[in-house]
């Protein structure tokens, strides 16, 4: 890097002797982050990391022809995830501008190169804000060139910021995020009796920001502007503190311009260990950026803090299966209540769906048959009652009218007072056969409105991936697309459960249950545009069971042993009632074949 920039100074002094140039550096490669850096060596395997970056930045700082100024008007990456706040404090003394995606950027989609040097070549005396712009707008419109040429959905994810890095825009921000991560440590202080509680708290406003994914070794990158956002409603005491970090990041990212998925972000993304427990390595990481003066340093008084009380922690929600289900026959609501001691437990609520259907066994008799349908987190919450109502109307998401197995996997939408999303994006997952091979195909639904979106499709062939990022596909005319779910009969879960619980079940046993348990289900031929909407089921008796999320491991999950039973006819749902109320599998069946 260093001889890098040695020799563009050594052009320049050829080229421009008077000195009278303004400069502009575009790094272009692969990029992780705070804590990954930029630009992989093929040679070494190594990436320069923000500190190695600043530091060769610093070693040749007297050589530029005016020392006493910043040497670039504008730093901009063309690389993932390098949007965020630890990045900018790398840079701050080497450039007026920042220009970065908080979000993986695609193959296919680079900076505009031909379009910026002919707007830069027009107006070459335009500010580094100007030019900023112009590489976030001519980018924005490249990814729906690439989307229409090459059948990909880049401008989904697309999420590139101009960081204004004068010293008063960036001195207001650290000071600002500074006091935020001073303040919410001692919040996170004052009560340690409820740990768990304050833990779950500050994840789950962690969790309803945006995220940016990347492969394990630079996760948990999240929005700050919406971390700071959800951080004052979860805590009144901080409202304050969140308001001036909010501030501050307005006044830093002078421009911001995002696709059609993941819209809500600020501009700048900043570290927040999400998987608490086993994120010891990038919280240390973390404190070693902030001795660097690389990041804040309070944040870490926060994660540390919370690590080590959360150690030996045991959130144990199996008593929670006993929650009683309750079946407003008349309203056709579903809806249980928790207490103050077990909202404290859990992370979220969400629920499972499953089809309920009698077909024959080939020996004369019907046996009953259970098609799951994956999960929903669309639930009226009143978190000061503890009440939690279904907001099941009859309608699923489908691929070209097809139901698919879905589950959410990013949710950062919001509420508002009643329970009802009003704004955000939730990531979904469904497993798919495409073509004769297994994948998994991305979704995203935005509130208001339920609008749904293939990001893409990519091949399954890793399991604990369940976020976008690096080269999707998206479906094509021709494609053809076999939703794949869990499928059971009554005979075969008992069989294969063999008298264990599901949420005593090992993480290995799960996965070989559900590898005997799977089916296909209707093929679909894919046209010129693929139908990805909330349609309408067929009619069918649907069960319906609650379903907790543990906020150690969100892979332990537990549900309610009590179901509700939805009997959905021409669209509506026209019968509701408690499973228990039916004594046996035969008057199930007589209450699916019910003339209503």
């Amino acid at each position: 890097m260093v001889s890098f920039l040695q020799a563009g100074q050594e052009l320049e002094r050829k080229l421009y002797p008077d000195g009278n140039v303004r400069r502009v550096l575009i790094m272009k490669d692969h990029g992780g982050g705070s804590f990954g850096g930029i630009c992989f060596d093929e040679y070494t395997d190594n990436m320069l990391s923000l500190q190695e970056l600043r530091d060769a930045f610093n070693e040749v700082q007297g050589g530029w022809s005016n020392p006493e100024e910043k040497p670039f008007e504008v730093v901009a990456f063309d690389a993932c995830i390098m949007s965020t706040y630890e990045t900018a404090l790398a840079i701050e003394n080497t450039a007026n501008y920042m220009v970065a995606s908080q979000e993986p950027t695609f193959g296919k989609v680079s900076l505009n190169y031909t379009e910026l040097l002919n707007k830069l070549s027009e107006n070459p005396s335009m500010s580094g804000k100007e030019l900023g712009k112009i590489i976030c707008n001519t980018g924005l419109q490249d990814t729906k060139i690439v989307d229409k040429e090459f059948g990909r959905h880049t401008n989904a994810l697309f999420t590139f910021s101009v960081i204004d890095l004068s010293e008063a825009k960036m001195t207001a921000l650290k000071t600002a995020y500074e006091n935020f991560g001073e303040e919410a440590a001692k919040v996170a202080q004052q009560n340690p009796d409820d740990i768990i509680y304050t833990f779950t708290k500050f994840k789950n406003a962690a969790n309803t920001a945006e995220k940016y994914p990347s492969s394990s070794a630079y996760s948990n990158l999240v929005d700050l502007r919406n971390l700071a956002e959800n951080v004052k409603q979860s805590f009144p005491e901080l409202k304050e503190a969140g308001n001036e970090l909010v501030k501050a990041i307005d006044k830093a990212v002078v421009y911001n311009k995002r696709g059609d998925v993941l819209n809500r972000g600020g501009g700048l993304s900043s570290y927040y260990p999400t998987n608490l427990l086993g994120e010891r390595d990038g919280i240390l990481f973390y404190k070693s950026l902030a001795d660097q003066n690389l990041a804040t340093q309070s944040p870490f008084k926060l994660y540390s803090y919370l690590y080590n009380n959360m150690q030996g922690q045991n959130i144990d929600l199996s008593g929670l299966a006993l929650t009683p289900v309750e079946v407003d026959e008349e309203k056709k609501i579903v809806s249980i209540e928790l207490t103050e001691e077990e909202l404290k437990q859990v992370e979220n609520v969400r629920c499972q769906l499953i089809l309920f259907r009698f077909l024959p066994d080939g020996n004369g008799t019907d046996e009953l048959h259970a098609l799951y349908l994956g999960g929903d987190s669309s639930i009226k919450e009143n978190r000061l009652t503890g009440k939690f109502e279904s907001a099941f109307r009859g309608k699923w998401i489908t691929l070209d009218g097809e139901p698919l197995y879905v589950q959410v996997v990013s949710d950062s939408t919001r509420k508002n007072k009643q329970g009802t999303k009003v704004g955000g994006t939730e990531l979904c997952i469904s497993n798919i056969m495409l073509n004769g091979q297994s994948y998994k195909m991305f979704i995203s639904r935005t509130y208001p409105g339920e609008k749904l979106t293939i990001i893409g499709v990519a091949p399954n062939t890793d399991q604990k991936i369940t976020l976008p990022s690096g080269e999707l596909e998206s479906l094509k005319k021709g494609d053809v697309v076999i939703p794949i779910y869990y499928h059971a009969t009554s005979d075969t879960m008992e069989k294969e459960l063999a008298g264990k619980s599901p949420e005593n079940l090992t993480d290995e046993e799960k996965m070989k249950i559900a590898s005997k348990l799977t089916a296909g289900g209707k093929s679909t031929t894919i046209g010129d545009k693929p139908r990805i909407e909330m349609t309408t089921l067929p009619d069918a008796t649907y069960a319906y069971v609650f379903q907790f999320i543990n906020p150690l491991n969100p892979n332990i999950n537990v549900i309610t042993d009590e179901v509700a039973l939805f009997k959905l006819k021409n669209g509506k749902i026209v019968k509701a009632a408690h499973a228990d109320h039916l004594a046996d599998e035969d008057d199930l069946k007589e209450f699916m074949e019910s003339n209503d």
